[in-house]
């Protein structure tokens, strides 16, 4: 077995919003589009484009590129140890995105997840994607960091800075369910058959429990992802570039049913300023952000961790009260007592101001909303469901969409 224990980065780092379609959004979980061909019908007839539903292919049953496109590459595969024996394969289509796409996954969930190759989000993120006259921002070495990323020119609040498409994604089951050279072999096909390899292998590595190359860098800079309702994990190769903060600038933006990715500033960004993501949930004190950081292997220095002994002390007693005020929030809301859990949703959203805690304001909102929703004053609920789609949108999670209100609205009464 190999991979035991992977570590992977936490897509939904924001925080628990409610509103499950963003979250599930920010999660990586694309819906997938489930085949439901016959199966009791002549081969001969079995065509993916006649029928519009992708059959599971793999070595075994391609026998011309036909028959495994839109792959560019034969699937090969292995099978699990175990009684299960499930088979995985690599399934890779060498023109996807900015140096193709490499899935190890089972056949089933690689035809479940044709769609996504459509990419739909490919045309709101390639006006940016491919222009270098106006990057803004570009990879240098930053000391003590290794590589990172940095503004070129000034860039605004809700500007999409940076995008990307996964270059690997990997059944989270396939690590441990497999002999560890027969895993690696896979690995490093999948790899090799992207039109670039090196946008995978030139990546950071920094774990001690790696013994392949792939491993490492799978380790150091994966995300974990929901394909066809499964597990995985994927890799994009520019975001990974980027480094950590605990108070970040930046936050990731995932597309929809695509394998991509947009980068977008939560704050304005001067010039030469580097750019940071979080790599652990927003709201922790510090050293739960530095024992979760320690996946990575290092100590975060930024101005928040760095601070004072009585700044950090005081951060961390805010952060420790609004997790400690939110469970209070849930006994009111269970004790049917809406007078004080709506009093309690204030107190926490006046600490995550004082945190400045910004990307966690829309779910407070929300909450706010689903309480006054739910003691029947639908009109002031209304209007804190707009605060939180209102705040969604001004810090760039979501685009504008007059349709998002009332979705919203109809969730309360699910």
């Amino acid at each position: 077995m190999f991979l035991r224990n992977m570590c992977i980065r936490q897509l939904c780092a924001i925080g628990p919003i409610i509103f499950g379609s963003l979250c599930a959004a920010s999660r990586g979980q694309i819906p997938a589009v489930v085949g439901q061909c016959p199966l009791d019908i002549p081969v001969a007839l079995q065509s993916q484009y006649q029928l519009e539903c992708p059959q599971p292919v793999d070595g075994d049953t391609a026998r011309q590129p036909i028959d495994w496109s839109p792959w560019t590459h034969l699937p090969q595969c292995i099978y699990a140890e175990g009684p299960t024996a499930t088979k995985y394969c690599v399934f890779t289509n060498s023109r996807h995105g900015n140096g193709g796409i490499s899935m190890i996954t089972t056949p089933e969930t690689a035809a479940d997840s044709i769609e996504i190759l459509n990419d739909s989000g490919y045309t709101h993120t390639k006006s940016f994607a491919d222009s270098d006259t106006d990057a803004a921002f570009e990879v240098i070495d930053i000391p003590g960091k290794g590589k990172g990323v940095i503004a070129r020119r000034r860039i605004n609040r809700a500007e999409a800075i940076m995008a990307d498409w996964a270059s690997m994604i990997v059944d989270l089951n396939f690590p441990t369910s497999v002999k560890r050279i027969r895993g690696y072999r896979l690995l490093h096909l999948a790899a090799d058959q992207l039109s670039d390899p090196d946008l995978v292998l030139q990546l950071a590595r920094s774990s001690s429990f790696s013994a392949d190359i792939v491993e490492d860098v799978l380790r150091t800079n994966a995300f974990s992802y929901t394909l066809a309702g499964d597990s995985h994990m994927a890799l994009y190769p520019k975001v990974s570039r980027i480094n950590h903060a605990c108070h970040p600038n930046a936050f990731i933006r995932f597309t929809p049913s695509s394998l991509a990715v947009s980068i977008v500033a939560l704050r304005d960004i001067e010039p030469g300023e580097e750019i940071n993501i979080t790599y652990v949930p927003l709201g922790k004190t510090r050293e739960e952000r530095q024992t979760g950081l320690q996946k990575w292997g290092f100590n975060c220095t930024c101005s928040l961790c760095t601070a004072s002994k009585a700044e950090i002390a005081a951060s961390d007693y805010r952060r420790s009260k609004i997790r400690d005020i939110r469970q209070e929030v849930m006994k009111a809301v269970e004790a049917w007592d809406g007078t004080k859990a709506v009093k309690l949703t204030h107190e926490v959203l006046e600490l995550m101001r004082a945190e400045d805690l910004a990307p966690l304001y829309a779910s407070q909102y929300e909450i706010m909303a689903r309480l006054y929703w739910k003691a029947r004053d639908k009109k002031t609920g209304t209007e804190y469901a707009k605060k939180s789609i209102d705040t969604l949108v001004d810090q760039g999670y979501l685009d504008d969409n007059p349709a998002a209100l009332t979705a919203l609205l109809k969730a309360f009464d699910g």
